[in-house]
């Protein structure tokens, strides 16, 4: 069996804060506000990072690897370390681009955390994840 990746599903606002970014950064171009157009241009690079890298890899041997672009740090998780996994709608931060979210809840190191992640198809991510923990579990 070989790893399989999630994308994340991209909703209509992370899109407007793009053409808004967009619009402004070309605006600030045409108009020689050079320093605006220079922060406004780095925004434009982490937004489109995020938009093609934002993805949510369950490897072979049972890891959750969260991604979200060269310049946002990873994340790494046990299949085995999840507790549950729910269905929510959040504008919180996280390696998300879309309002509707499976949210993780995960022990480690004695304490629950959680995060959140929005896979293209949440049925078919949850379903993978809890048939690797039931494989890894035999």
């Amino acid at each position: 069996m070989m790893n399989r990746t999630f994308h994340s599903k991209v909703d209509g606002w992370y899109w407007s804060l793009m053409a808004v970014t967009a619009f402004l950064l070309f605006d600030f171009f045409w108009l020689h506000y050079t320093l605006l157009a220079v922060l406004l241009a780095i925004c434009m690079i982490f937004e489109i990072e995020m938009l093609v890298h934002t993805r949510y890899v369950v490897t072979e041997d049972g890891m959750l690897r969260i991604e979200s672009g060269r310049f946002v740090p990873g994340r790494t998780l046990d299949l085995n370390s999840i507790e549950m996994m729910n269905r929510v709608k959040s504008f919180s931060i996280a390696p998300a681009l879309s309002v509707k979210r499976v949210e993780i809840v995960y022990r480690v190191a004695g304490k629950d955390d959680k995060l959140q992640v929005s896979p293209v198809d949440a049925d078919e991510f949850i379903s993978w994840i809890q048939k690797k923990t039931r494989k890894n579990n035999e």
